[in-house]
């Protein structure tokens, strides 16, 4: 009757030992997977900032861009930098929620030339419609390209003109 009682003690002993020793090896994983999806979670944080501007952000640069290819005034810069984002938040909803009709986005994109057309001067609309022509023909290459084949040789060619009239 002892030695049932001891096997029993030592039983009981040895499955309560290795319940705790599991137990302790489950939390221990659970912090590591914790520790690992707080790593990714942060990689694609800083992964986002680096790679996604803001509307803000993208706006300016384009608008900036569109200052030096056409010679824009500070007047001008100003109305184009909100023109611009607002219609980059808009691409940005439609892109989000999925509901980018054609139809809505022709109506879009026409009220934002529309927009554009009575900022600029006639030979900067003219200008800006040719840009974006020649971009538009590069599409679907990986990059955008201008007349000569290259966006930016482009880019620098007009501005390299442009400080010649000056």
């Amino acid at each position: 009757m002892k030695t049932v009682k001891i096997l029993s003690m030592t039983l009981f002993l040895s499955v309560f030992c290795v319940s705790m020793a599991s137990a302790q090896q489950q939390q221990q994983d659970r912090k590591t997977v914790q520790q690992k999806e707080q790593r990714v979670a942060q990689k694609k944080v800083e992964k986002g900032q680096q790679t996604k501007a803001t509307a803000e952000e993208r706006a300016s640069k384009q608008v900036n861009e569109m200052k030096q290819s056409l010679n824009l005034s500070n007047d001008q810069v100003t109305k184009l930098q909100s023109v611009q984002t607002q219609y980059i938040k808009d691409q940005d909803q439609a892109r989000a929620s999925k509901s980018g009709n054609q139809q809505d986005w022709k109506t879009k994109k026409d009220a934002y030339d529309a927009q554009v057309k009575t900022i600029l001067t006639p030979q900067q609309y003219q200008q800006y419609q040719a840009q974006h022509s020649n971009m538009k023909k590069g599409q679907g290459q990986g990059q955008a390209k201008g007349k000569n084949g290259n966006w930016n040789k482009d880019k620098k060619n007009q501005v390299n003109q442009n400080d010649q009239k000056k």
